[in-house]
């Protein structure tokens, strides 16, 4: 259990540093470069073997009633939220620019309306699922498609979510709002992720 939850805090530390990477590269107004090297934290986690929450909560759906694979993943999210939320305050008291790129990411999606959060998490967790999986099956450069079109397109990811939360600390933060936009995300994430192996789990049975 211990080692889990080193490998799901070192995954926090990694989105964190890809959050960081993305904001720095917003505010200098290269995005799309950002929206790259954030897949450097992603290849990571996968080259290491570490726990991220978006990379495992699709696998549930092959086997919903693995109740130890539920609890690995409710504490991967637990220690991914915290470890992201805590960098992401830290980050955001040192480096200026990374906070108000990351305040200006994150009102953007405390304005949004819930549905538009549920359906962009519920893209990211599509995205998110394919860049594992195809990794697990060998096509290490899938990661490095499937990451940058989310941050592009604008999906909302919740574990970077944390990081860019904790970076625009500030009123907004402990708000039902902000809960409710949290919890969205998280949600639609895991929908999202199950999608793809709900609709083959069939024929891998067949396989």
């Amino acid at each position: 259990m211990i080692n889990e939850i080193k490998k799901a805090i070192l995954s926090g530390i990694l989105i964190s540093i890809g959050g960081c990477v993305y904001m720095a590269s917003v505010s200098a107004g290269l995005s799309w470069m950002g929206a790259i090297l954030f897949s450097g934290g992603l290849f990571a986690i996968c080259i290491y073997g570490f726990n991220l929450y978006t990379g495992k909560v699709g696998y549930l759906a092959y086997n919903f009633k693995n109740l130890q694979a539920w609890k690995l993943v409710i504490l991967t999210c637990f220690f991914n939220q915290i470890t992201t939320f805590f960098i992401g305050i830290a980050i955001g008291q040192y480096f200026p620019n990374i906070r108000e790129a990351a305040l200006n990411v994150y009102s953007a999606k405390l304005s949004a309306p819930l549905a538009k959060l549920f359906i962009s998490g519920i893209f990211c967790g599509i995205l998110m699922f394919l860049s594992v999986d195809t990794w697990k099956k060998g096509h290490k450069s899938g990661l490095f498609i499937y990451v940058p079109v989310f941050i592009i397109a604008g999906f909302d990811h919740s574990v970077a979510n944390s990081f860019y939360n904790g970076a625009a600390l500030g009123q907004h933060t402990f708000t039902l709002k902000n809960a409710a936009l949290v919890t969205t995300v998280l949600l639609a994430n895991g929908i999202g992720g199950w999608i793809f192996p709900l609709l083959t789990r069939e024929w891998k049975k067949q396989q």
